[in-house]
């Protein structure tokens, strides 16, 4: 009961879940996979009482909805997921990789944003 419980907390935060997960990448995608499976380990092993592990959480899920949705993003992040080079053990080479996601997600934001600022004042 627990860990209903906290799982639903965490879903709270994490609007996206399910079309993430429902989300069906084609077969040789392992790139798309790792990110799911991540995502899904990551959530919910988080301290939801830490705001810090609550923001990225929330930063997280929009950053994988926005990959699943967006093609030119998903590009993008598949070409910069391969170029990550972490020689750490498993839990920093994750957490490298989160931060990677949200930072990438907050460029493209930035970048689209302001491309469509400037074309409604053209």
């Amino acid at each position: 009961m627990i860990k209903l419980e906290y799982s639903k907390k965490v879903l709270k935060y994490c609007p996206n879940y399910y079309s993430i997960i429902e989300f069906n990448p084609l077969k040789e995608d392992e790139i798309t996979k790792s990110i799911i499976r991540i995502y899904r380990e990551y959530i919910f092993n988080v301290d939801i009482n830490d705001s810090v592990s609550v923001e990225k959480i929330t930063n997280l899920d929009s950053a994988v909805a926005k990959y699943i949705n967006d093609y030119a993003f998903r590009k993008e992040v598949q070409k910069q997921m391969i170029k990550i080079n972490v020689k750490k053990d498993y839990k920093e080479m994750v957490k490298e990789f989160i931060n990677v996601i949200i930072k990438l997600f907050t460029n493209y934001q930035e970048y689209t944003t302001r491309i469509v600022s400037i074309s409604r004042w053209i």
